[in-house]
């Protein structure tokens, strides 16, 4: 038996795939609890994320002396409408039913181990 499919049948044997799986799915509510609470905390305390941002703003209008005027007033646009975006899909997911306990990370196509499976990211 060569090496690969020792390594195969020990994944197989530890359930190695479905753990993996089942890591996958931890990190995906994981990160939604990770944004629910930021969009939780851009919403109640959007004076203060405003006004840190127009601290920044200003100390970076005072570093370059306005030689970056519109790029700032661009990005800072950019983040007012990400924040924005941010607190909205938290508001509407918050309304919204919840969805089925289906898995939010897909199933693999191919085991880590097939030879024929093709190089990198599964898809």
């Amino acid at each position: 038996m060569s090496f690969g499919e020792q390594l195969k049948h020990k994944a197989d044997e530890v359930h190695f795939q479905e753990k993996a799986k089942d890591f996958g799915d931890a990190v995906v509510e994981m990160a939604k609890t990770v944004m629910s609470a930021a969009a939780g905390y851009a919403q109640e305390n959007r004076g203060k994320v405003d006004g840190a941002l127009d601290k920044a703003e200003a100390k970076i209008e005072e570093k370059t002396g306005g030689k970056h005027a519109d790029t700032v007033t661009k990005v800072r646009s950019s983040v007012d409408k990400g924040i924005d975006k941010l607190v909205e899909q938290n508001s509407s997911s918050k309304a919204a039913p919840p969805t089925s306990a289906a898995s939010a990370v897909p199933d693999d196509k191919h085991s880590a181990f097939d030879e024929e499976s093709p190089a990198g990211n599964p898809t």
